[in-house]
């Protein structure tokens, strides 16, 4: 009897830890919010550092006590940059780990193929960094943290025309945010376009588009795509002997693609647009200072728009509660009051914000700031 007893309390006690050890996990994975990233593919490249904003957005949440006491648990998801791998990826969040809000996806190819998803499933998703125009009417659950290539658009073919280039070629991604942005350049260049091209990602010889390029004789080259083919397709203008000047979108603006060597004398003089950060501003700078003291480096491209995301998420949480319909709504409200390190992020009924973009040349494997542009003051030039 006394054995029984004593087993009995036994099984209690391991019973009763379980249960504690669950109740702890449960808490510490109150709120999951769902981070879709591109540690492969081809923004493999901007991937950590995204995924290092969002963490620390979620370390100084819960370090400041979470929302409303429960911590912030993010499950990070890789998509490939891959549309197909990003809608599975998606779904798994939203049906089995339930999540009521997204951060992501990274390219507008991929945000557009979630979603149809999410909004059906009534799950928000906030994009730090899609920026294809057709973003605006996804869907009611679809905001982003970054402008509108309406906004880029404009501001390359501004740029083009204040360095008096006339005749364009377009070399352009064939998916949402090339063509999307390709289309906006196109309405507001005053210069003829002498060529366009659609290419497809993932080929290793891009010689026929670049020779055809050449032909045309532009004067400016407008890339829009993202590192892994600009790396071929920068070798190969080398070898072809094709020299003109280009202008990028900020699908390349980053400095790791300086990591090769060819690659980066390609670049050497290119002109390129890139989302603006108020980099002087409090809110800038103490970012800086948390992403530099977790990670022993400056943050990427994307990475200050990643955190500011997963803030927005959780303040709209914190004020409505964890539920799809309701963090949707209360969205706008809070981005009007947030203090974001990016600047203003106040959501219009389009669930799009307001942008500014810096104006960088390539000098000596550096980026530098070399003018900016502004909705309502256009191009501005050092």
């Amino acid at each position: 009897m006394k054995k029984w007893y004593i087993s009995f309390i036994i099984i209690a006690m391991l019973i009763a830890s379980g249960c504690v050890g669950e109740k702890a996990q449960q808490k510490a994975e109150d709120i999951k919010i769902g981070v879709l990233i591109t540690y492969t593919g081809g923004l493999a490249q901007f991937g950590e550092a995204m995924a290092n904003g969002a963490k620390l957005a979620a370390q100084e949440i819960n370090k400041a006590g979470g929302i409303n006491g429960k911590n912030i648990t993010l499950i990070l998801e890789d998509t490939g940059t891959d549309p197909a791998k990003a809608a599975e990826a998606a779904k798994k969040l939203i049906d089995v780990d339930n999540v009521q809000v997204i951060i992501g996806a990274v390219s507008s190819s991929e945000t557009l193929a979630v979603a149809n998803y999410s909004e059906r499933l009534k799950v928000v998703l906030i994009s730090p960094s899609s920026t294809a125009p057709s973003l605006t009417n996804a869907g009611d659950y679809v905001f982003r943290v970054v402008g509108s290539d309406n906004l880029q658009g404009d501001a390359i073919a501004q740029l083009a025309m204040a360095k008096n280039f006339t005749k364009a070629a377009a070399l352009v991604e064939n998916n949402d945010y090339g063509i999307g942005l390709e289309n906006v350049f196109k309405e507001k260049f005053n210069g003829t376009i002498v060529k366009s091209i659609h290419y497809e990602k993932g080929k290793a010889d891009y010689r026929t588009e670049l020779d055809t390029i050449k032909k045309a004789v532009p004067d400016v080259i407008i890339y829009v795509g993202y590192p892994a083919e600009a790396s071929s397709i920068l070798q190969q203008t080398k070898q072809l002997g094709l020299k003109t000047n280009w202008i990028a979108a900020e699908g390349i603006a980053d400095p790791g693609i300086f990591q090769n060597p060819e690659v980066a004398s390609q670049m050497e003089g290119m002109l390129l647009t890139k989302p603006s950060s108020p980099e002087q501003s409090p809110e800038y700078q103490n970012f800086l200072k948390l992403y530099r003291a977790a990670y022993g480096k400056d943050p990427g491209i994307y990475s200050d728009t990643e955190f500011d995301a997963v803030t927005l998420a959780a303040l709209a949480i914190k004020e409505a509660g964890n539920d799809g319909e309701k963090i949707k709504n209360a969205l706008p409200a809070v981005s009007h009051k947030y203090k974001a390190v990016t600047g203003d992020k106040s959501f219009d009924e389009n669930g799009d914000v307001p942008q500014d973009y810096t104006i960088l040349e390539v000098v000596n494997k550096t980026m530098v700031p070399i003018g900016s542009w502004n909705p309502a003051t256009g191009i501005k030039l050092k």
